[in-house]
């Protein structure tokens, strides 16, 4: 009988010790991003790139245009990025590139021309000028 009672005290001494509870794993998917609150531009809004000035990406790489400002860029797509939360790519003009993470609903392949409406939001990890696009027009 005492060998019998072994693996059930067993069970329950183990199954006593296990009580902790499983967290549930979030399900990936959409991340949810709101817009910046007061007088922050929205980059998410094409309203708020109306008035962006035509720019040169040897100005942004420079830091030569204020951070948050509107901008207009024109280039070609080098790289797709599909690590990062939204879709985004490099753009070049040949010897230097920009960031961009778009935020419209245009998508774009590389070797496509394009000309991109956005906000400039200094730079990336990569210290690469970093564009959030509301608006891209492929040329």
């Amino acid at each position: 009988m005492k060998k019998w009672m072994l693996p059930i005290t067993l069970t329950v001494l183990l199954a006593a010790c296990n009580t902790e509870e499983n967290p549930e794993l979030e399900e990936e998917g959409e991340t949810e991003v709101s817009a910046p609150e007061g007088d922050d531009l929205d980059p998410t809004d094409p309203v708020e790139v109306e008035d962006a000035e035509t720019v040169e990406i040897a100005e942004l790489v420079e830091g030569n245009i204020e951070e948050g400002a509107p901008v207009k860029i024109s280039g070609t797509v080098e790289e797709l990025a599909d690590s990062v939360a939204f879709p985004s790519f490099i753009l070049s003009n040949g010897d230097q590139q920009v960031f961009i993470r778009n935020m419209s609903e245009t998508a774009a392949e590389v070797g496509d021309s394009i000309q991109v409406e956005g906000i400039y939001d200094g730079n990336a990890e990569e210290d690469m000028p970093l564009i959030s696009a509301s608006v891209i027009t492929v040329e």
